[in-house]
């Protein structure tokens, strides 16, 4: 083969990751380091799968966090443990975090959990109408139950839910609620780590019974939905989703009182 070629051949691999070269976070934990006495079981799935939080940092603004709610939308996991790592001590903010709120549809690569409800519709929001792939009443699901329980429990200030989309226009933050300041401080600080990262005020279409609809408009309270790019990077996901969530920390921190 002409070295010319080989060449080329060099050039288009390393242009096919582009992300190849990059490192771990620095002080990023073993995974051994944040485990078992920082999570806590919130209630089971329809397979009896555990669906487990945990609450992070002393901060007075409460942000809850739901990494995952679709189970073939795994990107959101990758960054858990540094998430957890980087605000277990954070005195800006206290983070409660859910590791997998559909940990049925993870395990079968599915939207979906094992009954076939999307359970991103399955909220008792104003707009909530029964339907197979909504459930036939709000909250039928023991996994929204679940976490609808634990965020009341935790009444947060502002919600934060990972997702991941094949849109053209990915990564990107939508919002509901009075939480576009939030949407575009996320985005702007993730921009470095993937440069698309926009912010998205509207998906476009309906979206009865969603945890958006029930949050940000039925109760006005911030929600960001932050779309991955299916298949991003694990390290880019990883700094993304930290460079994002401490821009929200500085921006919503609020100091103690009394």
């Amino acid at each position: 083969m002409r070295p010319l070629t080989i060449s080329l051949l060099l050039l288009l691999t390393a242009c096919a990751d582009p992300y190849r070269n990059w490192e771990p976070l620095a002080g990023t934990p073993e995974p051994e380091l944040i485990a078992t006495p920082l999570w806590t079981g919130i209630g089971t799935s329809r397979q009896n799968r555990s669906i487990r939080a945990a609450t992070l940092g002393t901060g007075s603004t409460r942000i809850y966090l739901i990494a995952g709610i679709h189970g073939d939308e795994p990107e959101g996991q990758h960054a858990i443990d540094d998430i957890a790592a980087r605000f277990r001590q954070d005195n800006r903010v206290t983070l409660r975090l859910v590791r997998d709120m559909n940990p049925d549809g993870t395990a079968s690569r599915s939207r979906t959990n094992a009954r076939g409800v999307d359970l991103n519709r399955n909220w008792p929001a104003t707009n909530y109408r029964p339907s197979t792939s909504r459930g036939d009443r709000a909250l039928s699901e023991p996994e929204a139950a679940a976490v609808h329980a634990d965020m009341l429990q935790f009444d947060p200030d502002i919600v934060v839910v990972f997702h991941s989309s094949t849109r053209v226009h990915t990564p990107f933050v939508n919002y509901d609620g009075p939480a576009s300041h939030l949407a575009e401080a996320f985005a702007d600080a993730a921009r470095p780590h993937a440069l698309n990262w926009g912010v998205v005020a509207d998906m476009g279409y309906p979206t009865p019974g969603s945890l958006g609809s029930f949050i940000g408009i039925d109760r006005n309270i911030p929600i960001l939905t932050i779309e991955f790019q299916r298949g991003q990077h694990p390290e880019s996901v990883r700094r993304s989703a930290l460079a994002g969530l401490d821009a929200i920390a500085a921006r919503s921190a609020r100091p103690r009182t009394g």
